[in-house]
């Protein structure tokens, strides 16, 4: 892998944009994670878009990826194991799970009140996770209305964004969040916004791709710790252009925050500017974007296929995103 660039001061301003992505996978990271950002953004006077699974908390079935090859290793390796803690990885086992969202409704018009963005994050994470690229269309539907509905309950507004659990994500549930009013997705890796091909369509959607590896495939890589990950992120960072990081409420939202902090204020320092992903799909829309295939490959830092913006897949540098 290439090593970082150094940024140098006539790269500090502006035009270097990164949006934060968060993804709150389980109820502890609803409870605890998602509070610590936001107290640590509203500290430094930052905005994101939160994007949160409303429905059960199945946490516990996802332990059969052990016996995926690799997976074991990179979750050692980078430290994600530990994230969640023993009675969340009981959730959909020996404990029913818990329905996320209802866990702390009032979450949700706290981050809206304080200017962040809040979306979808599907509703069984594990499942879509694991079995979307086989779902029916009828079963897709379902998913995603359960969670479009309990979000309506407890915000009162429609939701206008997603981000697939797992980076997993298809035509067809494209599709149907296009037919729901969804107006922009995160479900790829990739290098840039584009509108996603369907049968040779471009949908009504803007998918912006997270384009940074995540804080746990760093940590898997030599010499990449808890104390130089944040500096080492920041270093990532793709000067004059927009750049989406995807982080968790149960790592960098725990034990990981101080190496979120330093990764912010790294930023910061050399004047980058935080757009929620809205902002970043507006300014996207307002010129002609690209309509692209979606298709299926390998981060080296994961045991499992992820969706990539087509263009980009033979270029990653390391499947890393740069």
């Amino acid at each position: 892998m290439k090593q970082p660039c150094p940024v140098t001061p006539s790269e500090r301003d502006a035009s270097t944009k990164v949006a934060l992505k968060v993804d709150v996978d389980t109820k502890v990271g609803l409870l605890a994670g998602v509070r610590n950002l936001a107290d640590l953004l509203g500290e430094l006077g930052l905005k994101a878009s939160f994007f949160i699974a409303m429905g059960p908390d199945h946490s516990g079935r996802a332990l059969k990826r052990l016996f995926w090859p690799g997976f074991l290793r990179k979750q050692l390796s980078s430290g994600a194991a530990s994230a969640y803690g023993p009675i969340t990885m009981l959730y959909g086992l020996v404990l029913p799970g818990p329905i996320i969202a209802e866990a702390a409704p009032g979450l949700f018009n706290r981050l809206i009140a304080e200017g962040h963005e809040v979306g979808l994050h599907g509703w069984d994470h594990v499942f879509w996770h694991d079995r979307l690229r086989g779902l029916s269309d009828t079963r897709t539907r379902r998913e995603l209305d359960r969670a479009a509905g309990l979000f309506r309950a407890i915000t009162g507004m429609d939701p206008a964004t997603f981000a697939s659990p797992g980076w997993q994500i298809t035509g067809r549930a494209l599709a149907a969040m296009a037919e729901m009013g969804i107006t922009h997705v995160s479900c790829t890796r990739g290098r840039s916004p584009f509108r996603p091909l369907r049968r040779g369509r471009a949908l009504p959607l803007v998918e912006l791709p997270t384009t940074m590896p995540s804080m746990d495939e760093a940590l898997s890589l030599p010499g990449v710790t808890p104390a130089n990950v944040g500096q080492w992120l920041a270093d990532q960072v793709r000067p004059a252009r927009l750049n989406v990081f995807t982080l968790h409420g149960e790592v960098e939202g725990r034990a990981l925050l101080p190496a979120f902090r330093a990764f912010l204020t790294t930023l910061m320092a050399r004047g980058a500017s935080f757009p929620r992903l809205v902002d970043a799909a507006l300014e996207a829309a307002a010129s002609p974007l690209p309509a692209e295939e979606i298709v299926w490959g390998q981060v080296p830092q994961r045991a499992y296929e992820v969706s990539f913006q087509a263009s980009a897949l033979p270029g990653i540098d390391g499947g890393l995103g740069r």
